[in-house]
């Protein structure tokens, strides 16, 4: 079956996936947040405009009728039509600003008593600076509030060629019932928008604020995330080099999460690969293709060794008479027989092929090397094998040659081999030096 190919797509890694998939959600997220709090805000800064001109115009109302007690009423005299005056409860209010003009000032808004459509109160003023009395109300006012007799609320109203947020409730006659007029009461548009504008700009402030906090921490954590991605897969690319003596940064295992999980489980891999790289299967010792590399390396070092090859005597009879299987038990007993005999010193055993042993001796001279394999050859003497209720004796002959300057490795472990050659030709179960 053909495999499918994995390719990378683009120049894209897993950092820029990882700050793709949450810090463009979270501007997006926030520039909605910024648009929807900006409309709600305006829309309540509009209704709290709204409430506290109403609020004005029926303390203007309270007012006048707490002051002066009675209808409104309206005189002209002559026939000007500007010659125009407004009365209420028998009192003549219309030359009475002080008590208007208190009113806007404490309040900070423009107020007008209209007589049907015209404005005789007013503390509006033209460019002249002179107040807008005498002028009459847009036709949509007029309509909606004094023929409607409604209260109305307008964000979009246009005084002397400035805009207002206005409200106007009609008068109406106590006795009748019949609307005599208007209480209209203004905002420019300008401070309203300001005072908004300023509520949205903070709230905007507070939002990017809020975001570029986000961001940092989510960077900082995406940063540390990657590093400790890459520190694995650092690590998995030198496994797959068959570098198998890197270690992994201690910052991934020591982690508590699923990545430090798969830090460790990288860990176990490295041991297992190199158990199986560089181990033989049946003993569990060093296999030849990693004994030769620990030798390289122990020649590297400048230090002095002897090597030394044994071979199992008459292995060939357990296989024959005994079935492999016995030939393997007799196989893993040698091995740690031979393991055994290396504690405390420096060097290591492999399986060099077959029934056949390499032992290295580091830091050792060729008597040193001669003493420690007659222990290991006594030991085995001492050592009953037992197979299928049997019990077999296992002798082993060793040749050993030690590491002189000038000889190469090869030559050495051929010299060891020869030394081993010379024992089984003379008897075996004995150690040639």
């Amino acid at each position: 079956m053909k495999l499918a190919r994995v390719t990378k797509k683009g120049n894209r890694t897993f950092y820029i996936e990882f700050m793709l998939m949450t810090l463009a959600p979270l501007i997006v997220c926030g520039i909605v947040m910024i648009i929807v709090c900006s409309r709600s805000m305006s829309k309540a800064m509009k209704d709290e405009v709204s409430d506290n001109l109403k609020n004005v115009a029926l303390s203007v109302r309270s007012s006048y009728n707490m002051r002066y007690p009675g209808e409104w009423e309206v005189k002209t005299e002559g026939e000007d039509a500007a010659d125009v005056t407004l009365y209420k409860g028998g009192v003549l209010v219309s030359d009475n600003y002080d008590f208007l003009d208190g009113i806007s000032e404490e309040s900070q808004l423009e107020i007008s008593i209209f007589y049907m459509d015209t404005r005789l109160l007013t503390t509006l003023r033209g460019t002249d600076n002179e107040r807008l009395e005498m002028t009459v109300a847009s036709g949509k006012i007029v309509d909606d509030v004094y023929r409607g007799k409604s209260c109305v609320f307008y964000d979009n109203v246009t005084i002397a060629s400035s805009d207002y947020y206005a409200y106007y409730e009609p008068i109406l006659s106590e006795g009748t019932g019949e609307c005599i007029g208007m209480i209209g009461v203004a905002k420019t548009s300008d401070s309203v928008k300001k005072i908004i504008n300023g509520f949205i700009n903070r709230n905007i402030l507070v939002m990017i604020l809020g975001i570029l906090i986000t961001s940092f921490f989510i960077i900082r954590f995406a940063n540390a995330l990657v590093t400790i991605i890459k520190h694995m897969l650092d690590f998995m690319k030198a496994l797959a080099a068959n570098r198998l003596d890197v270690k992994l940064d201690a910052t991934v295992a020591q982690r508590e999460d699923e990545l430090g999980e798969m830090g460790r489980n990288l860990n176990n891999l490295q041991i297992s690969l190199r158990r199986l790289i560089e181990r033989d299967v049946l003993t569990g010792l060093y296999n030849r293709r990693s004994a030769e590399k620990r030798i390289d390396d122990i020649e590297g070092s400048g230090v002095k060794y002897c090597v030394a090859i044994g071979d199992i005597d008459h292995f060939k009879n357990f296989n024959d008479t005994f079935g492999h299987e016995c030939g393997d038990v007799v196989l893993r007993e040698v091995a740690l027989l031979l393991n055994e005999g290396m504690n405390g010193r420096e060097g290591f055993v492999a399986r060099w092929g077959g029934e056949e042993f390499l032992l290295v001796f580091s830091n050792c001279g060729i008597d040193e090397a001669y003493d420690a394999l007659m222990l290991i050859r006594q030991a085995l003497h001492d050592k009953d094998v037992e197979y299928d209720g049997q019990i077999h004796k296992v002798t082993m002959t060793f040749g050993a040659a030690e590491k002189t300057e000038g000889i190469p490795i090869n030559h050495l472990i051929r010299n060891a081999d020869d030394k081993l050659y010379e024992g089984k030709q003379g008897g075996r179960d004995r150690v040639i030096i």
